[in-house]
């Protein structure tokens, strides 16, 4: 988005390199048998095309106007 972006890391938030967060994997297998729901962006591209959306959203400034980082909303 053309901003300069700087990373914090608290090393107390760091994970051991055995943990099981490496071996975590997420699964819609079981949304998709149940509900019959399945993501509108498949896959890689799908994550690109969701990123791309956000990102277009996001450069609208009135749309950034209605953005709280700092809150939760449902």
């Amino acid at each position: 988005m053309g901003r300069p972006v700087s990373i914090e890391c608290e090393a107390e938030r760091l994970r051991p390199a055995k943990s099981e967060v490496e071996r975590l994997w997420a699964d819609n297998a079981k949304a998709q048998r149940l509900l019959g729901w399945k993501p509108e962006y498949p896959g890689i591209e799908g994550l690109r095309r969701g990123l791309k959306l956000t990102i277009d959203w996001f450069s609208i400034p009135e749309n950034r106007d209605q953005y709280r980082a700092g809150q939760y909303t449902i």
